[in-house]
């Protein structure tokens, strides 16, 4: 049986529409999201750290609402779409529930050449599938694009945008590093400025340069630049897209490692099973005699699922895209991800395509 195509949420106009249509289609996925993930605050069994989380919150809200103005509107009409109060709204775009491990998570992400010699990206997004909706977003300043927030958020994450911008997100997993919450932004916002606003990949390192965030990026833009990235709050590692061809998973690569030992860094977190991840990626990267294929991506990243695959049980989503060929084409599958599992879609529109 081939897995569906994942439903397209279309969300069009200013950014209190957005959060408003947001927020009404997803009311009850919203809800469910705030019991599993702030099941805490409302418990009170946060209470101990709750005082200074609420001076962490008001620090983003000045933060987010100054360089990003248009997330106020757009919170607010989530808030009003899914009958939350503001300050729940925030908490989940803010990530709360993650305040002492900001930068947990699992992904992978590459870029290759492709058969006809143009870039390929591809990678996946790993956490429960049920926290997330697709949504294709038509917003009246910036970019049309689609991305993968956590129902109830304002984020974006992996994705790609209409000026044929493809980003792949991995999260940046760091035993023993301090999280510097004082000067952190949340990695999803960041994200979803650059998928807005952004249509190069020297935007994007532009991007990395000027705000502070844990995460491993790879993007590809239509014009066959591949920029891939370490950031770690404040500072950041850049890698050298040899050959056109670029590999993150979830842990820092020489030299990021050896900048984040000095604070603290004790080396991966075994769980993520990332240096294996990275190994698979690296593996089937080598053995591309001939230049990858979209299908070739597909049976690459809809292979057997087990833990430790860069197909896995937490593989909610995988995206394929080659945006000098198709600048506006994300190929998309669902969990469970199969070969058979992808569909097409117009980042402009989100019809489906093929």
């Amino acid at each position: 049986m081939r897995t569906p195509p994942a439903p397209i949420l279309v969300l069009q106009g200013a950014p209190h529409d957005l959060g408003r249509q947001h927020g009404a289609a997803l009311r009850s996925q919203i809800h469910a999201n705030v019991g599993a993930l702030l099941a805490g605050f409302f418990r009170g069994t946060s209470s101990p750290l709750l005082e200074e989380i609420r001076a962490w919150q008001k620090r983003l809200r000045a933060f987010c609402f100054d360089h990003w103005p248009w997330l106020e509107d757009e919170i607010q009409g989530i808030a009003e779409g899914a009958g939350l109060d503001r300050t729940t709204a925030e908490l989940l775009s803010f990530r709360a529930w993650q305040y002492e491990a900001y930068h947990a998570g699992a992904c992978s992400s590459f870029a290759l050449p492709g058969s006809d010699g143009k870039i390929l990206a591809g990678g996946t997004l790993d956490d429960p599938r049920f926290l997330y909706a697709v949504a294709q977003v038509q917003p009246t300043a910036g970019l049309r694009y689609l991305s993968f927030p956590l129902a109830g958020t304002v984020w974006a994450n992996r994705g790609m945008n209409e000026a044929g911008l493809a980003l792949g997100l991995s999260s940046l997993l760091c035993p023993g590093v301090t999280f510097e919450l004082g000067h952190l932004v949340p990695v999803d916002l960041v994200f979803r400025s650059m998928l807005q606003f952004c249509s190069t990949v020297a935007e994007v390192e532009a991007g990395c340069r000027k705000f502070h965030f844990f995460g491993n990026l790879v993007a590809v833009d239509r014009h066959g630049g591949v920029f891939a990235s370490a950031n770690y709050c404040g500072g950041m590692t850049t890698y050298p897209a040899t050959d056109g061809i670029a590999r993150l998973t979830n842990h820092p690569v020489e030299p990021a490692a050896n900048a984040l030992r000095a604070r603290g860094f004790t080396g991966p977190d075994p769980g993520a099973f990332s240096t294996e991840r990275l190994a698979q990626i690296d593996a089937w990267i080598a053995a591309q005699t001939r230049r990858a294929s979209v299908r070739d991506a597909a049976e690459f990243l809809g292979g057997a699922s087990q833990f430790g695959s860069v197909n896995n049980p937490n593989t909610a989503f995988a995206t394929i895209a080659v945006p000098e060929s198709d600048a506006s084409v994300l190929w998309v599958a669902q969990q469970p991800v199969t070969a058979d599992a992808f569909y097409a879609f117009d980042v402009k529109t989100g019809m489906r395509v093929r």
